[in-house]
């Protein structure tokens, strides 16, 4: 039952967009699990509440660092996102740079509805600078 529960855990924060998703999944699983164990069925039920509330508040916490981390490594990036307008090729390399999660760099391309139609001394660019062939390959998937 416990490796399973563990399996599960993996799998659904493997699929969370945000830290503050995952952490509530997270702290919901590690609840449920560990009331269920103490208490059965009610356990698990009040244990999964309390874990996905103070996992969630975690979470935020994560998505406000990146957001700091970010204001610091580039403002002029973050007040392009605060006015909802496309992510330029720098603003991507800072966010990796700034070490700002894939899943993060990415849901704000999508959420700033951010299209690139790379050159290949472009996508050089952005290997070179570091950013990850998972946000390389999804700018790449948003020309087409």
């Amino acid at each position: 039952m416990k490796k399973m529960g563990f399996f599960l855990l993996g799998l659904v924060m493997a699929g969370c967009a945000t830290n503050t998703g995952t952490g509530a999944i997270a702290g919901g699983a590690v609840g449920a699990t560990a009331g269920g164990l103490v208490a059965g069925g009610q356990g698990a039920l009040i244990g999964g509440a309390v874990g996905a509330v103070g996992g969630g508040l975690i979470g935020v916490a994560l998505d406000a660092q990146d957001r700091k981390v970010m204001e610091r490594s580039s403002p002029r990036t973050v007040d392009r996102m605060d006015r909802g307008e496309p992510l330029t090729i720098n603003d991507v390399i800072k966010l990796s740079q700034g070490g700002v999660a894939d899943d993060s760099v990415i849901n704000y391309m999508k959420d700033t509805s951010s299209s690139y139609n790379l050159s290949q001394t472009q996508v050089r660019r952005l290997q070179d600078s570091g950013v990850s062939q998972r946000v390389i390959n999804y700018m790449v998937e948003s020309g087409r």
